[in-house]
């Protein structure tokens, strides 16, 4: 089937239209689409497939990309390196791989942490302890250089290509081999993996309509946490998950906390793979009991989160991609009764052909409907979305720019004639002054503008930390109850004072994130209040001058209309012990001083929270930013259509006045200027329409039918 065949008109849309707009204007002009047409060539489609440590990822790859036995799946070895397989990418090769190596400062970055999901690795996932990541990445370091020996610091930073790959070869610099280094060979298993950064696969496949990086990844959950790390960041880059779960295990608490890390991150979509069904003791039964479970469970934990479900077996699958003797006595075997019994339940349909039996069991084929679906409504269509807003911006810019060349045209034409040249020449000039007088007006406006923002998003970030603290506060005072009450009910129960209390952050977190979603909705309109004051100011200040409202410079399509706290405190408790004060005489009993236990309280939270806030604030800030940054290039291009105006018209302006010194009294070669210049017109006009049309094609109206490109 076709993966993502929605998307793919959009992008061939989106790339005729690019073409267009360059043939439609000159050779000077075509820098202006230069940044759009590099945002539409790198783009893809990027999926990541997670879960836990053999959960069955690999196998699951192999049979989605038909590919048996090319990504390493056994029990050892294992994955160990993040694999990024490169589907359909313009400018990759057709095939091989490309093999990066950590350099001194990859690993020291491993070591201290760094990026968004490591904060957020940090909070949510059990077991995650950066100290002991820290130890496991220097035993990693020191691995690679005993494996490597005198070449470890040839290979540092550097990288190794192939135009060919086969399985051998990749499972040298992705699989983790054994614990032991002893006896290794040169080319043995595994030999580069610990040096290894990443991993890129290039392949050409049909079935995916899209540019598309799919990301198989070590997983979570293992003993060695530098897989777990290498896995995290990896969902920094993907705006898809596929979530591989376990039939006979499926939603462990690491489960729960990786699919939470998910759900904080803005616009992702999560499909989730009950895989292994092929080893519960009853299809029919076991397989909607299981896929009810995950789903009330997932709702429980995680309300927000919106996902997709689908049961199979990636072993099933890749038995109907094998032609060997081994696979056909599988197959025989597992095509039961109990398999039909399930099919007809579930599809309410047996296929004929024992294969589509199996094939259909496998979920495989629902899986890439699932994917096909998500990647066309997702992620993907909002970037393409922004894309064509910024392309039809540009477009409006060059119709401004092309009408004023079309106008000074025909004042040329106008002042051929020697006894109105002199006037011509200086209307041109004074037009050119006032014409850069206003690109200097809007250069005012614009950076006025981000002035503005600038202070907006200062006020908004001291608010937010200001509230942030408020709440911590506000949650620390409130222990004063809960520190009275518990120490009555201890006393009641058991006579004896307790030495410690242990105090739950729900309501905390809670509260936390309610102001950060509150002050991002509030400051997203103030920034958005100031670049649209200023979008209509340039344009009015236009049209003070020309006829041309450049309506189609709009701030539709931006970028985080709403942001996700990735704020989820990195324990659920805080444990404290009760400040005790003895009186004169010291056989009595000890009372809890509640005041300095709330004071210590205080000091706690500060050292527990603090780290969390100020990650927080970042992430909130870096998302503003990235809003307000988009809104400003935006509103730059009417300041570049001036400065397109001014250069042209001053480039006409010499061009014009030579000329017409060289003519001043000759009829014949007067008429010759003309012509040239009325040919020059009907170039522009014809310019105006082709411009016109992509307007309207990129504002939905009549779009143009997209051309056809090869896979």
């Amino acid at each position: 089937m076709k993966i993502a065949p929605k998307l793919r008109a959009e992008l061939e849309f989106i790339e005729e239209m690019l073409d267009r707009a360059e043939d439609s204007v000159d050779r000077t002009s075509r820098g202006n689409f230069r940044d759009l047409r590099d945002r539409l060539d790198d783009w893809a489609a990027r999926v990541a497939v997670i879960g836990q440590v053999k959960a069955g990822k690999s196998t699951f790859l192999n049979a989605f990309l038909h590919q048996h036995d090319f990504l390493p799946s056994d029990v050892n070895p294992w994955t160990s390196v993040v694999t990024n397989i490169r589907i359909n990418l313009a400018d990759d090769p057709i095939t091989g791989a490309k093999f990066e190596f950590f350099s001194e400062k990859d690993w020291e970055e491993i070591i201290n942490g760094g990026t968004r999901i490591r904060e957020l690795t940090e909070q949510l996932l059990p077991g995650f302890d950066t100290n002991v990541l820290r130890r496991q990445s220097e035993q990693m370091r020191a691995r690679a250089q005993r494996r490597l020996g005198k070449y470890y610091h040839t290979l540092l930073g550097s990288s190794h290509e192939y135009d060919f790959l086969s399985p051998d070869l990749l499972k040298r610099y992705v699989c983790a081999g054994p614990g032991s280094d002893d006896g290794l060979e040169r080319e043995a298993l595994g030999r580069y993996a610990a040096l290894t950064k990443s991993a890129d696969v290039y392949m050409r496949l049909p079935e995916f309509q899209v540019p598309t990086i799919i990301t198989d990844t070590p997983g979570v959950n293992d003993p060695f946490l530098v897989r777990d790390e290498f896995t995290c960041r990896s969902l920094d880059r993907s705006d898809v998950f596929v979530m591989v779960l376990s039939a006979h295990q499926p939603l462990t608490e690491v489960d729960i906390a990786l699919i939470r890390i998910l759900a904080r991150q803005d616009n992702k979509d999560v499909l989730i793979f009950l895989n292994r069904i092929d080893e519960l003791d009853d299809y029919a039964t076991e397989v909607p009991r299981v896929m009810a479970d995950v789903t009330r469970r997932l709702r429980q934990a995680i309300s927000e989160i919106d996902f997709r479900i689908v049961a199979g077996s990636a072993y099933l699958a890749d038995l109907t991609q094998r032609s060997d003797s081994q696979a056909a006595e599988a197959r025989a075997e597992l095509d039961s009764a109990e398999l039909a019994q399930y099919l007809r339940s579930r599809f309410g349909h047996v296929p004929e052909d024992p294969i589509d039996r199996l094939l259909l069991a496998s979920g495989l084929e629902e899986v890439k409907h699932v994917l096909s679906e998500v990647i066309d409504g997702g992620v993907g269509r909002q970037q393409l979305a922004r894309i064509r807003g910024d392309l039809r911006a540009e477009i409006s810019g060059m119709q401004f720019v092309t009408r004023r060349e079309r106008d000074s045209l025909q004042m040329q034409i106008e002042s051929i004639r020697s006894d109105v040249a002199e006037a011509a020449v200086e209307e041109m000039t004074a037009e050119i002054q006032a014409t850069s007088v206003l690109r200097s007006t809007l250069e005012t406006l614009v950076e006025n503008a981000e002035g503005k923002i600038e202070a907006v998003l200062n006020r908004s970030w001291t608010s937010l930390e200001t509230r942030l603290n408020g709440c911590i506060e506000a949650f620390v005072e409130n222990q004063k109850t809960a520190f009275a009450d518990f120490l009555r009910t201890a006393k009641i129960r058991s006579g004896t004072v307790p030495r410690s209390f242990e105090t739950d952050t729900t309501m905390l977190q809670a509260a936390l994130e309610r102001e950060v979603t509150k002050c991002y909705e509030k400051s997203r309109a103030g920034i958005d209040v100031v670049l649209d004051n200023c979008i209509h100011a340039c344009r009015s200040t236009i049209q003070d001058h020309f006829d041309d409202p450049s309506s189609e410079i709009t701030l539709c399509d931006m970028p985080h209309e709403s942001f996700a706290s990735t704020l989820t405190l990195a324990k659920r408790a805080l444990r404290i012990d009760f400040v005790m004060e003895r009186g004169w005489a010291f056989w009595r009993t000890p009372e809890v001083n509640i005041e300095k236990t709330i004071e210590a309280l205080r000091l706690l939270a500060a050292e527990e929270l603090r780290p969390a806030v100020d990650k927080i604030l970042k992430a909130y800030s870096e998302t503003q930013v990235e809003r307000a940054t988009a809104g400003i290039s935006r509103v730059r291009v009417m300041v570049r259509m001036m400065e397109m105006t001014v250069r042209d018209r001053t480039l006409q302006l010499k061009q014009e006045k030579a000329e017409l010194e060289r003519i001043a009294r000759d009829p014949v070669q007067q008429t010759r200027m003309a012509n040239r210049i009325q040919s020059k017109m009907e170039v522009l006009e014809r310019r105006l329409l082709n411009l016109s049309a992509l307007e309207s094609a990129l504002s939905g109206i009549n779009p143009a039918k997209p051309k056809t490109r090869a896979a």
